[in-house]
């Protein structure tokens, strides 16, 4: 599909002119608010480093069309109540889709084509709770043991810290995730990801770079989300120190191949094949939706196949237990939002979202390109989730 009719009403984006000339997007500028449109639906022909995740050999988990009425859907958008078109335009949201019971009920690719993969940011996440918790089921790693107990040369930030810590983001690291802060950590460590120019960044790599990060000696654990993506790939060196395999094989292995994609995915990894779970999966909206399928049906494939342990995710839905987050009850086993214990979400930078409601079948699946990052506009961090909440309520 010719991208002009692919983007249709480009011009009418309500905040920035989008740049479409790929030829001048690169790794020194793809994330310019301007380029993230492009970038994020190409980021194949950007990032440097990347892996497969095959979607197997078994065929396509099939996605009836049952369309609904979703026109009574408002959402709340910098002080306006938007119907879920307006609202996709207005906030830069490039696709949005709504399954019920694994039947699509709404579908709508305002700038991207549907078989585009798109970079998902922070709901990559969720990776990672499906790995360690597919993991943990075998005994193969133990929540309740330190880290240095896993890999012992790592610095204050991680020595004696429970993995149950990390997976709930209670660590007092000394690291500055501030997006909107252009001196913030989170800049050094996209770099050494390989997310941006910088030869001897690379050079270092993630693992490196997390095993050194100290203690913050001023940040009280006081039961609130202390939100870090260190956290999160010191949780992919420790699945792959127990089992001497990439985490990007794992995934694919434990779960990407049991969701019937339609299409392989992809991971990014730094220049020595680290998998970036806190943010690098690269997916379509259509694969990202049956992949949330698998948290609406509680760790099962729709083929009854288990993947991921109930137990897991009851207590990952948890509003008892965990940090308290500001969108929700609580941030436990990096399930980011609760919904009166009920469903599973996460966002993710620049307006990226997986919801998964076990308990009235509605997933939800969002990606964007905002003019600024997420944490820098908390009203988009609540349109989101807000969003998802309405389309559960109306298809309930």
């Amino acid at each position: 599909m010719p991208e002009p009719d692919v983007l249709p009403g480009l011009e009418e984006a309500p905040h920035i002119e989008i740049n479409q000339d790929g030829s001048t997007i690169d790794l020194s500028n793809w994330s310019e608010p301007a380029n993230r449109n492009w970038a994020y639906r190409h980021i194949d022909k950007v990032l440097p480093y990347l892996v497969p995740i095959s979607k197997g050999d078994g065929g396509v988990q099939s996605m009836d069309a049952a369309p609904a009425d979703l026109s009574d859907v408002r959402v709340a958008y910098h002080g306006e109540s938007l119907c879920l078109d307006d609202y996709l335009r207005e906030c830069h949201g490039n696709a949005l889709i709504v399954l019920k019971d694994g039947a699509v009920v709404y579908e709508n690719y305002v700038r991207m084509d549907e078989n585009e993969r798109h970079l998902c940011q922070s709901v990559s996440k969720t990776t990672v709770c499906a790995v360690i918790g597919s993991l943990a089921g075998e005994g193969l790693i133990d929540p309740t043991r330190t880290v240095d107990e896993y890999i012992p040369d790592v610095a204050s930030g991680f020595a004696g810290v429970r993995l149950q810590d990390l997976l709930d983001m209670n660590n007092a690291l000394a690291f500055d995730e501030n997006f909107a802060n252009p001196q913030a950590d989170i800049f050094e460590y996209e770099t050494v990801s390989g997310w941006h120019p910088g030869e001897e960044e690379h050079e270092l790599g993630v693992l490196n770079y997390i095993k050194s990060i100290k203690r913050d000696p001023d940040l009280e654990l006081d039961g609130v989300t202390h939100y870090l993506c260190p956290n999160t790939d010191m949780l992919v060196a420790i699945a792959e120190q127990v089992t001497g395999r990439r985490f990007a094989e794992l995934f694919e292995e434990r779960i990407y191949r049991h969701i019937g994609a339609e299409h392989d995915a992809l991971f990014s990894v730094d220049k020595h094949g680290f998998t970036i779970g806190s943010g690098g999966l690269i997916i379509t909206l259509r694969d990202l939706a049956r992949y949330g399928m698998l948290f609406a049906n509680m760790g099962q494939t729709a083929g009854g196949t288990r993947v991921i342990p109930l137990e897991w995710l009851d207590e990952c839905r948890s509003g008892n237990d965990g940090t308290e987050y500001y969108l929700g009850e609580g941030f436990r086993y990096h399930n980011m939002v609760t919904s009166d214990g009920d469903a599973f979400c996460h966002l993710g930078v620049c307006g990226q979202m997986l919801f998964a409601n076990p308990k009235t079948g509605i997933v939800v699946a969002q990606f964007s390109t905002t003019t600024m990052p997420s944490q820098g506009d908390l009203d988009f961090g609540n349109a989101l989730y807000d969003c998802a909440r309405a389309i559960n309520e109306a298809l309930s």
